[in-house]
């Protein structure tokens, strides 16, 4: 009886280990670029401050 529930569960785990790392990398990627987002405004504001400084 349990060996049958534990043979019904595992092609569902295995698909889960296959699953998972795929979302991670996605998930990874997209906060990633958002902080590279972030830093590129950053960066420009500090930029144009920099030029009325120059000017």
């Amino acid at each position: 009886m349990y060996g049958n529930t534990i043979m019904a569960v595992f092609p569902l785990l295995t698909l889960l280990f296959y699953v998972a790392p795929i979302i991670f990398i996605i998930w990874f990627l997209v906060k990633f670029l958002k902080i590279q987002q972030e830093k590129n405004i950053i960066l420009k504001s500090i930029s144009d401050k920099l030029d009325k400084l120059d000017r």
